[in-house]
């Protein structure tokens, strides 16, 4: 996923940007004319201003809003704060998925970001609460840092955000998974899925045990590659 993707980075980048040009004059303008403001006072306000940028989640969510609404923008909201959870855990498993579900393949890839959606849904009930305000401010310190350039293998490979990761999927590759965790995954996948497709109980988009057994047998392999890939790059 290395193409350029929609998402307030690319607002976060204009801010940047702009808030390094204003600091950066002010600053001159101060050293040369014996300001009462010293060139290390706005040294520091710089800094804290441009720390305060992934506080403003929110707001940079509603500019990307607006924008793409006005420009009938169709590409998918991924990195929102309810959605980026889902985007990393597509990139996190859906090879393991793939090779677990026949549905990845008969259906395609609108179910198997469905089924991601299930297994975030899962993790934001009974692992990590909290999960989509500390994916959001990591995304944004490392918006700060890239703007517009950013993509989806940059997120991967940050450290908290794989800090964040690493504790959410934490259950998912434990020793004993396949007997604590299978069945309510597997329930709560189903759920989401059912609720996205608008389908009653039994339909052939809804996965197996069994199946999500050995989704969870191959997944711990892959997520080494997936946080050792990215590490690496």
């Amino acid at each position: 996923m290395t193409e350029l993707l929609r998402g307030p980075h690319h607002c976060v980048g204009i801010a940047t940007s702009v808030t390094e040009r204003i600091f950066h004059f002010l600053k001159t303008r101060a050293e040369a004319q014996g300001g009462t403001l010293s060139g290390a006072d706005l040294g520091a306000l710089r800094q804290q201003f441009i720390a305060s940028l992934p506080k403003a989640a929110n707001y940079f969510e509603g500019v990307d809003r607006q924008y793409s609404d006005a420009g009938a923008a169709t590409a998918p909201d991924s990195l929102s704060r309810e959605n980026i959870l889902g985007t990393l855990v597509f990139v996190c498993t859906h090879k393991a998925a793939r090779t677990a579900f026949p549905q990845a393949e008969h259906i395609g890839a609108v179910w198997l970001n469905q089924f991601c959606g299930g297994i975030a849904q899962y993790i934001r009930q009974h692992i990590c609460t909290d999960v989509n305000d500390r994916l959001t401010k990591a995304y944004l310190d490392v918006a700060v840092r890239l703007g517009a350039k950013l993509v989806v293998a940059d997120l991967v490979g940050d450290e908290g955000i794989q800090r964040v990761l690493r504790e959410c999927l934490a259950p998912l590759i434990a020793r004993d998974a396949l007997e604590r965790v299978a069945e309510p995954l597997c329930d709560a996948v189903n759920s989401h899925i059912a609720g996205k497709r608008g389908i009653g109980k039994a339909d052939p988009s809804k996965v197996t045990e069994a199946e999500m057994k050995k989704f969870l047998t191959f997944l711990p392999p892959q997520l080494t590659l997936a946080f050792g890939n990215q590490a690496a790059a």
